[in-house]
């Protein structure tokens, strides 16, 4: 396989860019080196990876989860260069978190984190998988759920989960703020992860009405809606804590704390201060949260 490495690269950007003149610009190839690859690879496999139209091509349905697999990979090869680079120094951390987390907690507290690291630089990426100790790119992995025991590494938690149902308070104003009016309204639901409505019902021992369901492909997106007043979102509690402090959400039956907690996840063979800086940091800022 690493003697196609190149052709594997060139597939990669077409299929991300959609565009094979699109590929050569970004590899600083012409379209026609791109074509080849790709075709080498074909070949190779005995399987065609695009449809081909006039003036579009579109990965076939085989070569979908390929092109998932290589870009994860070629993006793991890069975090761990960077990791490299910064390895002789211990200049920079490497953090994962879910999405959501990222974009409307972690990003905006981004600049206290690194003050309290005292210098260190911290880089951030998204990761939705399970958490996998021999990808040396990733320094801490933030999780939710049920704390884990994985060998090798040390889980540690730093708050507990919550969630609970979120809307705009320019839905309701100058309206008494009763259950009957907050399930008028339109239900804001994700794709993944699966049931967060059905999960709350549950735990919060509420009866949940029938009601028309709005789909969102991300939890970040059906926060937003509702942030605009499009309905009523299911909202785990950091990714609603800033919208919460300063008005923009309001959680009309409270937060459901569950049998779960945030936690932080790295290698056993880290640096153990710099660890104990960004636990201790991030406990403090989600226990503010809390108060």
């Amino acid at each position: 396989m690493l003697h196609l490495l190149n052709a594997v690269r060139a597939f990669e950007v077409a299929a991300r860019l959609g565009s094979v003149s699109k590929a050569a610009d970004e590899l600083h190839v012409t379209s026609g080196a791109v074509s080849r690859h790709i075709k080498n690879l074909e070949d190779e496999f005995g399987i065609s990876l695009f449809e081909r139209g006039n003036r579009s091509m579109r990965l076939t349905p085989e070569a979908r989860t390929f092109a998932a697999t290589v870009t994860e990979a070629f993006a793991s090869m890069t975090r761990g260069a960077e990791h490299l680079r910064a390895a002789a120094s211990q200049s920079t951390i490497m953090i994962t978190a879910p999405d959501t987390f990222m974009l409307r907690w972690l990003v905006p507290r981004l600049q206290s984190l690194e003050q309290a690291l005292g210098g260190i630089s911290v880089r951030l990426t998204t990761w939705t998988r399970e958490i996998n100790p021999a990808d040396r790119s990733i320094d801490i992995y933030v999780g939710v759920g049920p704390l884990l025991d994985i060998p090798g590494m040390t889980v540690s938690a730093v708050a507990p989960e919550t969630f609970g149902p979120v809307i705009s308070p320019m839905l309701v104003k100058g309206r008494e703020l009763t259950p009957e009016l907050v399930w008028s309204l339109p239900r804001l639901d994700i794709r993944w992860p699966p049931d967060m409505w059905t999960n709350w019902a549950r735990e919060a021992g509420c009866t949940l009405p029938p009601r028309d369901t709005i789909w969102y492909d991300a939890l970040s997106f059906s926060v937003q809606a509702a942030e605009a007043g499009l309905g009523v979102a299911i909202g785990p509690g950091p990714a609603i804590t800033d919208a919460l402090q300063h008005g923009r959400l309001i959680a009309p039956f409270g937060m459901v704390t569950r049998n779960g907690s945030w936690f932080l996840a790295w290698r056993n063979d880290r640096s153990g201060r710099t660890m104990h800086l960004v636990r201790r940091w991030f406990h403090q800022q989600m226990s503010a949260d809390a108060s």
